[in-house]
């Protein structure tokens, strides 16, 4: 059937090499093995009538997207993509297809969408959200996907679509059969604490008491609440006590075993990182220390602090300490923070103001993100 098919791609609609290629893909099939050039002359034919694909298309192009990425037609096809769902016709999509074609193209290794793509995406998420229909309105799958495929794609929502997201989230904790997962509420937490979206104070009381109420969470869904509760500044000695209690406790289905001993290394960096951002001042009481210092012991129970290799070292950046001995600016170089790949903490003169992260995303941009650690010593930057 394979060896049938490539003579006769030139001859498929738009609509059946689309369904074509989502149907190999969903069969995990190795066509450059069993028949060579077959997804060539698919990727071709999608490329040539890319301009007459719906959003059905569209989204099982997406869909199979895997099975292109050896093909010279892969940057231009995604491009072509992108182009088509910037300007196609949305009104009828439903959540779960726009959020899945959020998420799959978030996937897309070495290639992302066009900003006009995920613009559009959004603005039908949020005219869903905002709908009167019942049916319309996405479930918690549905935003946790979105957010997520957002954060990967470090495409930062507005202010009105990432609070309706939120809102969502938790009016559906008090709907019995449609109450989120633990994975879906960590996972919103989490994409909105690396995108720096602020979530309310009665907000994440309700995801982390739902959370809580629930005896189905992994290690993971503890970890990045954990982190992300830190980046809030919401995190406090009392809830973090709760969460490594949780992960003191026997692992689901294997009563012999720790939840903790499933933490991998990402897992318990975001452990320590955000037991970092709780370390009182050393003006605070005695009894904060001493408080402090018991998580402390409890977090060393669970493992060790994970050795981490540096890709990059700041003080090899002549130009830009020098920038930084201008400004009058003290730094801590190789600073990791999940998801962030900080280069740097930046801290002001007098330490009157909030430290800054610095990244360098390419050699000639600095993004800052303040307020994302406390209590971090710091160092005057070597000559430039």
């Amino acid at each position: 059937m394979l060896e049938l098919l490539q003579p006769v791609c030139k001859a498929l609609s738009v609509r059946e090499a689309s369904n074509l290629l989502s149907s190999l893909s969903a069969l995990s099939i190795d066509l450059k093995r069993m028949a060579p050039g077959t997804v060539d002359a698919i990727a071709q034919q999608l490329m040539d009538n890319m301009d007459h694909a719906n959003v059905q298309d569209l989204s099982d192009v997406v869909a199979g997207y895997s099975m292109l990425q050896l093909t010279p037609y892969c940057e231009d096809l995604l491009q072509a993509v992108s182009k088509q769902l910037a300007v196609a016709d949305l009104s009828r999509t439903w959540s779960y297809r726009v959020s899945r074609m959020a998420y799959k193209l978030a996937t897309i290794p070495n290639g992302a969408p066009s900003l006009q793509a995920l613009e559009a995406l959004c603005e039908r998420f949020g005219v869903l959200l905002r709908s009167h229909q019942v049916a319309e309105l996405p479930n918690a799958q549905a935003v946790a996907n979105m957010m997520w495929a957002l954060s990967k794609l470090k495409y930062a929502p507005s202010h009105e679509l990432a609070t309706s997201m939120v809102d969502r989230m938790v009016f559906l904790c008090s709907l019995p059969g449609q109450q989120p997962i633990p994975p879906n509420i960590s996972s919103l937490l989490l994409a909105c604490a690396q995108l720096g979206l602020p979530v309310k104070q009665t907000d994440i009381e309700s995801l982390v008491s739902m959370l809580f109420s629930s005896n189905q969470v992994t290690a993971q869904v503890y970890t990045n609440t954990a982190w992300s509760l830190a980046v809030f500044g919401r995190l406090h000695n009392q809830l973090f006590d709760a969460l490594l209690a949780q992960l003191s406790l026997p692992s689901t289905g294997h009563a012999e075993m720790l939840m903790a001993s499933r933490l991998g290394d990402a897992g318990r960096e975001q452990l320590y990182q955000a037991l970092t951002w709780l370390q009182p001042s050393s003006s605070a009481s005695a009894d904060q220390h001493e408080i402090w210092s018991s998580l402390q012991g409890k977090l060393h129970r669970l493992g060790p602090r994970p050795m981490h290799i540096f890709k990059r070292n700041l003080g090899n950046n002549p130009k830009l300490c020098s920038a930084l001995n201008q400004l009058h600016l003290s730094f801590r170089a190789r600073v990791v923070i999940q998801s962030y790949g900080a280069d740097a903490v930046l801290q002001s003169r007098g330490n009157k103001a909030q430290p800054i992260i610095v990244t360098l995303g390419r050699p000639d941009c600095i993004r800052n993100i303040p307020g994302r650690l406390k209590a971090c010593s710091v160092q005057k930057p070597p000559a430039g």
